[in-house]
């Protein structure tokens, strides 16, 4: 047996592995853990660690059939040459994460392939003839994996949906919302479902019967779910009767049915630039669940008697009927209380709209006293047309009138929660935890940096200390940047059935209760709620178990994650759709964030781009990561997070969702773009010669490369231009 052929064994048997092509080292038999693979294109990877721990670099040779985001084992080999991480090699795949796959369908003469738009999996997945739909060749499709990659064989699919066509209106979003696993439609069995539901309001003694009581309901001009009223009385004793009175989805959802189990594996509606995605059908979202005006409507109400110190001491929780008086909008609502602009039918609910402001106020004073963080970010929308082409991107204000709604919906979810551990049984929690240490000491850094000499102490700290810091600085030039080191520092908030607080509204005790229609938690809370007033209907044994709400809890948290992902990701590329036709137009914006690779720069129309390290030629730049600052070696010069710059707009990847920016004015925009068109096509090209093997066992010669900006004359002042930006709000903490 000759030398290579043993060489080659032993690598199959693992106790090599490859360095470079035909260049092996011992494998070793170094410690093995668990971690999850992240592809970085085809080129290569890592293994990220829990508990802070340092990630793992994993060449392509060594990841075997491990693809991005699945859960491995990797055996740790030592550090790579000339750097001290940590290299691995995959040893099993333990969890796989891409059951599914959005991609472009590339047929060939008797198979084909799905070419993933996310160049991070790395892998193009085989499809048999008989199994692609009758697809044709560049057709955006969802593709299910029925065979995973082995290290000569590639993955094997079959396609699931055709998403559509390039120039289809909807497509992108379409993809996007594949990849997130988001439904386009419900099943009909659910839709049967939810057309056989009693849609008539009956009398019922037992409910609270609030139908001769003023009430209205204050949301967006465009929101459709209303699933919250208000209304309020001044007592006798100066106190005010607040009411908040919710949609009693419970009675229609009825737990284990198959509407509830679909909202349940939802777990929350998604709010996408250019649609709605329920969590339930429109019969019930639109329909018999949304307190429409003029419309009996069962809800669980929330009576509260709140003094003038913002304390709840008294208060009802009760199924009821209701009626509500006016639809208003919070447009409507400002230029009521703020300007005295007041619609005709809406002058007989003035009196109760000035008391409902008089009592936000004293809820928002309370939450201040407390020490509540109150982040007070603009908010944008993008605008779109028919066809889904942004037109502009709108600032959109936070009035009187929404800080109004979300008081009562704060202190309703508070008084419920309060309620609900008061019962000493199992419940679901809105959870804020405190911040980690390493976050605490990251922020405290940059404070004392900034002149603050501030001490943080995470064993002590509480949310009065951000407060009193973003208090101090109000006003000063590093305001922006340690509002934005303060939001940074924050855990995530999660459902749990564990109370430990919600630590950003510095409440002991919190929950959602406010949003039945659209989040699942605040249905699992009304189910709870009627378990322990005995209530004849809405509930079942499941839904008061441990097992079943910690479950549940776990998975509305990760549905919420998602959600979140693709809001994000559908508003990026609106945006980065709308900033195309201002290629070469010069900007001012401000350092919204610093990596090792670059700042990111954010425009005054909320738009933010990546200033690529290597285009910042003019001097040498590292990353300060103790201080987030970026500082030139021979110069000197700093750019700190906050500092307005001045940018030109030389890149909108539409595609990848990217804009890049370069500091000051350009000589030579032409050049700039020819060498990022190069640099992308070499990170995304695909060797169309090999045309992917003639058979499943070929592999697709994709290159990869790092993207290289060098060589360009950039002058440092220019003019700016204004544009606009969005995003969806419902009072949501």
């Amino acid at each position: 047996m000759n030398k290579a052929r043993i060489v080659r064994l032993l690598a199959k048997e693992e106790y090599l592995m490859a360095k470079y092509t035909d260049v092996y080292k011992y494998a070793g038999s170094g410690q093995e853990v668990d971690g999850i693979y992240k592809g970085y294109r085809k080129s290569f990877g890592f293994v990220i660690m829990p508990d802070g721990i340092d990630d793992i670099y994993v060449s392509v040779e060594n990841k075997g059939s491990a693809m991005h985001n699945d859960k491995v084992r990797v055996r740790i080999l030592g550090s790579t040459a000339g750097n001290q991480k940590k290299e691995g090699l995959v040893v099993e795949v333990l969890e796989r994460a891409n059951e599914t796959i959005v991609g472009t369908y590339d047929r060939q003469q008797s198979f084909g392939f799905v070419i993933p738009d996310d160049e991070r999996i790395g892998e193009d997945v085989y499809v048999a003839l008989e199994n692609t739909m009758n697809a044709r060749s560049g057709a955006k499709v969802l593709v299910k994996i029925i065979s995973w990659p082995e290290k000569k064989r590639k993955a094997e699919g079959i396609i699931t949906e055709i998403l559509g066509y390039e120039g289809d209106v909807g497509l992108d979003i379409n993809c996007i919302m594949a990849n997130h696993k988001i439904p386009f439609s419900f099943p009909k069995q659910v839709l049967d479902e939810s057309l056989r539901i009693d849609t008539i309001i009956r009398n019922n003694p037992k409910r609270l019967d609030l139908r001769n009581e003023q009430l209205v309901t204050i949301d967006g001009e465009d929101a459709k779910d209303l699933d919250d009223a208000v209304s309020v009385q001044v007592l006798d004793n100066g106190n005010y009767k607040l009411g908040v009175h919710i949609a009693d989805v419970s009675h229609y959802v009825i737990s284990g049915s198959e509407i509830d189990r679909e909202a349940y594996k939802r777990g929350t509606s998604v709010y996408l630039v250019d649609r709605v995605i329920p969590m339930l059908p429109v019969a019930l979202s639109n329909g018999i669940c949304s307190l429409n005006a003029h419309e009996d409507r069962y809800a669980m109400t929330c009576l509260m008697e709140i003094n003038e110190a913002g304390k709840v001491v008294d208060y009802t929780i009760t199924p009821s009927i209701i009626n509500v008086g006016r639809r208003c909008n919070y447009k409507e609502v400002f230029k009521a209380i703020d300007q005295n602009i007041i619609p005709d039918d809406m002058i007989p609910f003035m009196p109760m709209l000035h008391n409902l402001y008089k009592v936000s106020q004293i809820l928002n004073k309370m939450r201040q006293r407390r020490g509540a963080l109150d982040f007070d970010f603009p908010e944008y929308r993008v605008m779109l047309d028919h066809d889904g082409t942004p037109l502009q991107i709108v600032k959109r204000e936070r009035t009187l009138a929404e800080r109004l709604i979300e008081e009562c919906m704060l202190i309703a979810n508070e008084t419920v929660a309060t309620h609900l551990k008061n019962t000493h049984r199992t419940s679901v929690y809105r959870i804020h935890e405190k911040p980690s240490e390493e976050k605490l000491s990251n922020f405290q850094t940059v404070l004392n940096y900034l002149g603050q000499n501030i001490l943080l102490n995470a064993d002590e700290i509480e949310p009065r200390n951000f407060q009193d810091i973003l208090h101090a600085i109000k006003g000063t030039d590093i305001e922006q940047v340690a509002q934005i080191m303060t939001l940074r520092s924050m855990q995530q908030a999660k459902y749990s059935i564990e109370n430990v607080g919600h630590f950003g509204l510095a409440s002991t005790c919190y929950t959602h209760f406010t949003s039945p229609i659209r989040r699942y938690p605040d249905l699992m809370v009304h189910r709870l709620l009627k378990a322990d007033m005995h209530w004849e209907d809405g509930y079942k044994l499941r839904d008061v178990k441990e097992e079943f709400l910690a479950r549940a809890s776990e998975h509305s948290s990760i549905q919420e994650q998602v959600a979140v992902a693709a809001e994000r990701e559908t508003d990026d590329l609106k945006k980065t759709q709308y900033m195309v036709p201002f290629v070469g137009q010069v900007f001012t914006g401000h350092v919204s964030s610093i990596t090792s690779f670059g700042m990111f720069v954010e425009l005054e129309n909320g738009i933010d781009g990546l200033v690529h390290i290597s285009m910042m030629n003019d001097d040498y730049y590292f990353y300060d990561e103790e201080h987030f600052v970026m500082v030139g070696k021979r110069t000197g010069t700093i750019y700190r997070l906050g500092q307005e710059v001045t940018v030109t707009l030389v890149k909108a990847d539409v595609e990848r969702k990217q804009i890049d920016f370069v500091l000051g004015e350009v000589d030579n925009l032409m050049l700039i773009q020819e060498q990022l068109k190069q640099s992308s096509n070499k990170s995304k090209g695909r060797n169309s010669s090999s045309k992917r093997g003639s058979s499943r066992n070929s592999s697709s010669n994709r290159s990869s490369s790092s993207k290289s900006r060098s060589n360009l004359k950039i002058k440092s002042k220019g003019g700016k231009k204004k544009t606009n930006k969005s995003k969806k709000s419902k009072h949501k903490k």
